[in-house]
């Protein structure tokens, strides 16, 4: 993966970045809870929550060595390296207890489902009882027009060159049904393509 078109990318996404955050929120209703957010698009919206929930206790994961060496960088030149940590791991294996956090964020899943059948039921795995995953990609609802305009060009060449891949809903139902995913779930499309998981 591109590191500068990666940073490139995660820069243009910053006045995105409070929006999803929010459209997450009014899911997840919480201002506390033990937070995961992976994949290599993480740390944006794990540093917006740190910002404005002092409540949550964020890690923050990739598996390319690369990756996670930039993600540090950027927690640490956010100052917010007290409240979140960075650490690697096989997305398709995560590194974590069962049942271990309350909300489960991956922005840009689509980039990575299809290439191992764990993500989607690792997700569900780590995820506590009553806990929340909020997996895929789009601007999330509620970001102005404005705002996606600004950005929708840059960022669409961005994503192709770092490998996005185009889910649609009848796909992604398909890959739920095949994940073997526990849980109830939903399908959402304002804002993008979201798969909503309740434990």
């Amino acid at each position: 993966m591109d590191i500068d078109d990666l940073e490139r990318l995660n820069r243009l996404w910053r006045k995105v970045y409070p929006y999803l955050v929010a459209h997450i929120m009014e899911h997840y209703r919480r201002n506390s809870g033990e937070v995961l957010e992976l994949g290599p698009f993480s740390g944006g919206i794990s540093r917006e929550l740190a910002r404005s929930y002092p409540g949550f206790d964020i890690t923050v994961a990739d598996e390319l060595p690369e990756v996670v060496a930039y993600l540090r960088q950027k927690v640490a030149a956010s100052g917010l390296s007290q409240r979140i940590t960075v650490r690697q791991t096989d997305l398709n294996n995560l590194a974590f207890s069962g049942s271990q956090f309350d909300l489960v964020i991956f922005r840009g899943a689509f980039f990575f489902l299809g290439k191992g059948e764990g993500l989607l039921r690792e997700v569900s795995r780590v995820l506590k009882e009553g806990g929340l995953a909020f997996v895929g990609g789009g601007y999330g609802k509620g970001t102005p027009r404005k705002v996606i305009d600004e950005i929708h060009g840059e960022s669409r060449e961005l994503n192709e060159r770092l490998g996005r891949r185009w889910v649609k809903v009848e796909e992604l139902e398909k890959l739920v049904k095949d994940s073997g995913l526990t849980g109830n779930y939903r399908i959402e499309e304002e804002g993008g393509v979201w798969l909503v998981i309740r434990k």
